[in-house]
């Protein structure tokens, strides 16, 4: 049911869109504009429920949606230089929509300036930028945007001399990851929606884009093997923890040779509560042999 609510909202939408562009030139619309498109009667729902979809969409948006630290970072760095700082948007949230959206992210945060697109019926790949510059009185050779998407932000704010700065949500490889991680997950798990990965894809995302090396090992490293001892270490831990609250004394070893990773994972994260132990089995023979049992666990 889920799977199906998520492709016909998205259908919605893109109907929406077309239809917008058709009738006014522009493919900016609201949340309410999409839902009216939306199959009401095939989930058994009437057209009254429009608001309430809306709304809960919205509050799963809040729920759902963090702060890039490194964004939130730079953010704060220009606010304390004493800059103009803001928030140009192409979304279908309201401004005071937006406004909420950006404080539950992050409490606190102030602007100097805030655009959500469908308020003015034009995207930064149109003429948004162009109201930012006029409405706020700033040159554009002295104005600095950063984007995620490379039509909308990169080449939008060039088309009106400003200086953008390009900051991709994945890149190539790794988007082309989480498609083949997304395909096996429902080849596997039908029942669960690939979707709802608790941020996981947003974390990896964010800590690839900071990783300074670039060899494919460390790659590998960053965007394959990592998250997966990562998870892998969180499993432990939470079957340590469990086996604790009943009582349990427990002990923690990892079994060589494939155990080393994973040890050395917990090690990092929670300093000498583990034990490595690597298995020899000898059989008699002229010179002995020796080999490792491959068990982790």
């Amino acid at each position: 049911m889920s799977v199906s609510f998520v492709q016909h909202r998205i259908q919605a939408e893109a109907r929406a869109r077309k239809l917008a562009l058709e009738r006014c030139g522009s493919t900016e619309v609201r949340i309410a504009d999409i839902y009216k498109y939306f199959p009401f009667r095939l989930f058994d729902l009437s057209r009254d429920a429009l608001g309430d979809l809306a709304q809960i969409e919205f509050e799963a948006e809040l729920e759902l949606c963090r702060a890039n630290p490194e964004m939130l970072e730079q953010y704060m760095d220009m606010k304390r230089g004493g800059f103009r700082v803001g928030f140009i948007s192409d979304t279908y949230w309201s401004t005071d929509q937006l406004a909420q959206l950006l404080r539950s992210c992050s409490p606190g945060l102030t602007w100097d300036f805030l655009y959500a697109s469908c308020d003015h019926g034009s995207g930064k790949s149109e003429a948004l930028f162009e109201a930012y510059l006029a409405e706020q009185g700033i040159d554009a050779a002295s104005s600095f945007h950063v984007g995620d998407n490379h039509n909308a932000d990169i080449k939008g704010a060039r088309r009106h001399g400003i200086r953008p700065r390009y900051y991709p949500q994945a890149s190539a490889p790794l988007a082309s990851k989480f498609q083949r991680e997304t395909s096996i997950f429902e080849l596997l798990c039908p029942d669960q929606p690939s979707r709802l990965d608790c941020g996981a894809r947003t974390l990896r995302r964010a800590v690839t884009a900071r990783s300074a090396e670039h060899s494919p090992a460390f790659n590998l490293g960053v965007t394959v093997l990592g998250p997966v001892m990562a998870a892998f270490d969180a499993f432990i831990e939470a079957q340590r923890a469990a086996l604790a609250r009943k009582g349990a004394r427990v002990a923690i070893g990892f079994l060589g040779r494939d155990g080393l990773l994973p040890y050395r994972v917990w090690q990092a994260n929670h300093g000498e509560t583990g034990a490595y132990v690597e298995i020899v089995v000898s059989a008699w023979s002229d010179p002995p042999i020796r080999s490792n049992l491959s068990v982790s666990c």
